[in-house]
């Protein structure tokens, strides 16, 4: 005679019966303790039109405009966060004619103003002559801290912060950590022209001919 099988076969007592779930523990006697401005994270894409970036300095002012503001008028805004930090930045320059070499150049500033230390300093560099490959260089700061590049940085600093050389046509990447500034008062941003108020834009980076656009459809001013 063959065995019954009971497994998974509920009881008249446990059918539709919703299990007991105990309390998590420790208890909470009251509102537990939490990060009320999270540090978050932001990635956003960029190419290089009209001219090439030559020696292209990059303050930080530039790149908090860059990261995010939000239009006050039409002329006028505010910046998204008080501080941030540059975790990374890799730029990809394409081959437009097979043989005509591009390259590519990041690096830090090796001595920023307002600042009384610097380094350990860094260059990463390459070079293309194909089609099959861009050059491609990243730049980010090191882990142990031994960089002030590794600091949070004020948005309204006018300190020199990556040195660019590129082809027009660059991809850039950029990657953030920052703050939204829900605390206090935000910081004046950069001039608009043509904003709508309420707006959040990337703010467009400008250096002699060459511009850094965020790619659509982020909006870019």
């Amino acid at each position: 005679m063959a065995k019954k099988n009971y497994k998974n076969k509920k009881t008249k007592k446990s059918k539709g019966r919703n299990l007991f779930h105990p309390s998590p523990r420790p208890y909470n006697l009251a509102p537990p303790t939490y990060v009320a401005q999270p540090v978050r994270s932001m990635k956003i894409r960029a190419s290089v039109t009209g001219a090439a970036l030559s020696s292209a300095t990059l303050q930080y002012n530039d790149l908090a405009g860059f990261l995010g503001v939000i239009a006050t008028s039409a002329t006028t805004s505010v910046f998204i966060c008080d501080q941030f930090k540059l975790v990374r930045i890799c730029a990809w320059v394409p081959v437009s004619t097979a043989g005509t070499a591009v390259s590519v150049m990041l690096k830090y500033v090796d001595d920023p103003a307002s600042n009384t230390q610097s380094g350990p300093p860094r260059t990463v560099q390459d070079s293309s002559i194909s089609y099959d490959r861009p050059a491609y260089a990243c730049l980010e700061p090191p882990t142990d801290n031994s960089s002030i590049y590794s600091q949070w940085f004020d948005s309204s600093l006018t300190t020199g912060a990556v040195v660019i050389n590129c082809n027009a046509g660059a991809v850039l990447d950029f990657w953030f950590q920052w703050i939204l500034d829900d605390i206090g008062a935000p910081s004046a941003g950069p001039t608009l022209v043509g904003a709508t108020a309420g707006i959040i834009y990337h703010h467009t980076i400008t250096k002699g001919g060459a511009t850094i656009v965020a790619v659509p459809p982020l909006n870019a001013l």
